[in-house]
């Protein structure tokens, strides 16, 4: 990987890393949630084989008595191969207790996925995944979350 291509990944991780973060606090800020929370956004790297791949995760957790909770998260994900790369973006509610429409389990809220891209298509596919982000308004209301 070349500098000048290090420095492009890097410098759109960094930014689409704020951006999600500011997103989940932003969610976690504007909702009661319920019990004690905490937020959380961390990026993560790995490679298996000739996949290398990038998540960015704004976690939300929330302490609704002893060993039960409910956690949120935010991902933006890049998949990058030889051939070509992939970006999906989800929002996901994993819920030990059932809350609005939603029971008690692992529910995908909403998820956008573009495949068959190039590298800088997909570094800018991640930006426009995270824009998008800010226009899912709906899932804290489906959740039954009321506005602070």
């Amino acid at each position: 990987m070349s500098n000048e291509v290090a420095r492009s990944l890097l410098g759109t991780l960094h930014e689409c890393q704020f951006d999600v973060d500011e997103y989940g606090i932003q969610q976690w800020l504007g909702y009661d949630f319920g019990g004690e929370s905490q937020a959380r956004t961390y990026l993560e790297t790995w490679r298996v084989d000739d996949a290398w791949r990038a998540e960015i995760r704004s976690a939300l957790e929330v302490n609704l008595g002893p060993e039960v909770g409910n956690a949120f998260h935010i991902l933006l994900l890049l998949t990058f191969t030889p051939e070509h790369a992939v970006v999906e973006s989800v929002i996901e509610a994993h819920l030990d207790v059932a809350i609005g429409t939603y029971g008690t389990g692992s529910h995908v809220l909403y998820r956008h996925k573009t495949e068959d891209l190039d590298f800088e298509d997909a570094l800018r596919a991640a930006r426009e995944h995270v824009r998008a982000l800010y226009d899912v308004e709906d899932y804290p209301k489906t959740l039954g979350l009321r506005p602070r």
